[in-house]
């Protein structure tokens, strides 16, 4: 599995991810993790799509970490229109 990273700044670090990258972050508190969703979905709305990445984020609350996988808009929008493919995002994430 990927080792965490100690997150001090959720708006650098969703900077910091680009499509195909795969990255662990550690949080203080629950409430670290629950703001987290706000930022990211602001940040997939504006930034991301500036960027050309869309952000999906696995939650795993009982170590207070999140999983962010980069995705391009070509494939977020293909996820949105077959089901099929809806979940590719999770398979790069090695468990």
């Amino acid at each position: 599995m990927y080792k965490a990273e100690k997150i001090r700044n959720k708006e650098y670090w969703f900077r910091t991810i680009k499509p195909g990258d795969v990255a662990k972050g550690k949080f203080p508190t629950y409430g670290s993790i629950t703001s987290l969703n706000v930022q990211l979905t602001r940040f997939n709305r504006s930034i991301g799509k500036e960027k050309g990445v869309f952000i999906h984020a696995k939650y795993l609350y009982d170590e207070l970490c999140v999983i962010l996988v980069g995705v391009t808009l070509a494939q977020r929008r293909k996820e949105l229109t077959d089901p099929d493919y809806k979940n590719e995002w999770r398979k790069l994430i090695k468990q």
